[in-house]
């Protein structure tokens, strides 16, 4: 016999029944995290290799070390510099970015040093200099956090004293922040990926860290 009222139940439906956001996941959980250390052994002095679920970021760390300029030396403690740097494979607009002049990278850039400079027990190294580079292989949403967590490994391996461990993490407050939830104005999700960052911005509420 004929099979007509046979109705296709697609992928977006599930979620909504099962009140999951648009990758699977539950409201308070995180995307699955893997971690490699030593990644960069033979060009730095501590490396990390990070991935959040399709987000992937490698760090890495030299020092502390003399100042390339003498100018550049701080009396009584260590200077931070912080770069963050995106593939030319990993934006999805594949837009071709420098780390010097785009304005959302050097911002992160910016970020990333206030979060180190305040960890790192900067005082035990006068008249010197910790250099993080930061690279963004993959980008689906929560990169900050992900260079955040990455560049905390990479300290820890290049043996730099920290005053603690540094750890981030995204949420977003909201109507259901892209998701496929039909959840309230106060309902929160953590660890937003792309989409869900996207839609936070658009709507005027941006992701808090």
């Amino acid at each position: 016999g004929g099979g007509g009222g046979t109705s296709v139940l697609r992928r977006t439906d599930l979620l909504t029944v099962s009140n999951l956001r648009n990758d699977g996941r539950k409201a308070d959980e995180l995307r699955r995290m893997r971690i490699q250390s030593g990644v960069l052994s033979n060009s730095c002095n501590g490396s990390a290799l990070l991935e959040m679920g399709l987000t992937v970021v490698v760090a890495a760390v030299r020092g502390p070390m003399d100042c390339t300029r003498r100018s550049d030396e701080i009396h009584d403690r260590a200077v931070v510099n912080v770069t963050v740097k995106t593939a030319p494979f990993a934006p999805q607009d594949r837009r071709v970015t420098n780390p010097t002049t785009d304005r959302r990278l050097v911002e992160q850039s910016h970020q990333l040093q206030q979060c180190m400079e305040a960890a790192i027990l900067v005082h035990l190294y006068p008249k010197s200099q910790i250099e993080i580079v930061v690279w963004i292989l993959a980008d689906d949403g929560g990169r900050l956090c992900a260079a955040i967590n990455a560049t905390t490994l990479a300290l820890v391996d290049a043996g730099i004293p920290l005053k603690d461990l540094v750890c981030a993490c995204s949420a977003g407050i909201g109507a259901g922040g892209g998701t496929n939830q039909s959840t309230t104005a106060t309902s929160t999700i953590v660890d937003l990926n792309r989409r869900e960052e996207s839609f936070y911005t658009s709507s005027g509420q941006p992701p808090v860290y």
